[in-house]
């Protein structure tokens, strides 16, 4: 696990051109959201993610993204689909190029931008809660791996239940990526 030390936490402060008061807040709340743990002598790290820990986190962001992904489908509009299909094909692209750290960013706004469409924003912040706490070990596992579909179109099925407006097509879209990324990160963890 990574620990970020009193003087990593300097460094932050320095990189971004504010004090260490607000680093240090930002990752106190990134402690109570389960991301970060404290550690003595004021450094934190990141917590490691087991496979049991993993697996739960990725049951519930199933029930939560279906939700949410359900509730954007009846929102949808040809203005949205637009939009949608940008951030797809900038994601495709990224992943395509072997650009994981803007797959990562792209892959996010994507699916944000869906989640945001449900127009539900209690739920969009615990799908978020849920995002942090695995974010870490992900970026860590995709940055150490080929992924083996890289030029697959991951999200086209989602895309055409959405454009469909079909609620229960969508909800079971969003699971089925979520499953398929378990899968690869689980063969993953097993290198």
């Amino acid at each position: 696990a990574r620990v970020f030390k009193h003087t990593a936490q300097r460094e932050i402060a320095v990189n971004q051109g504010i004090s260490i008061t607000p680093v240090r807040e930002a990752l106190l709340r990134l402690v109570s959201s389960g991301a970060l743990q404290a550690a003595p002598a004021q450094a934190f790290m990141v917590p490691v993610l087991t496979n049991s820990g993993y697996l739960e986190i990725n049951q519930i962001r199933k029930n939560l993204e279906g939700m949410a992904t359900a509730a954007a489908a009846i929102n949808i509009t040809q203005e949205r689909m637009g939009e949608l299909s940008r951030l797809s094909n900038t994601f495709h692209e990224a992943k395509a190029a072997g650009d994981v750290t803007r797959m990562l960013q792209t892959n996010y706004q994507f699916r944000f931008q869906i989640y945001d469409y449900a127009e539900m924003p209690t739920l969009v912040t615990m799908i978020e809660q849920l995002w942090v706490r695995a974010g870490p070990s992900l970026h860590y596992l995709y940055l150490n791996s080929v992924e083996p579909f890289q030029h697959q179109n991951v999200y086209q099925p989602l895309l055409d239940a959405l454009e469909k407006r079909d609620s229960t097509e969508s909800y079971s879209a969003i699971c089925q990526i979520i499953d398929e990324s378990t899968s690869y990160l689980k063969q993953q963890y097993r290198h």
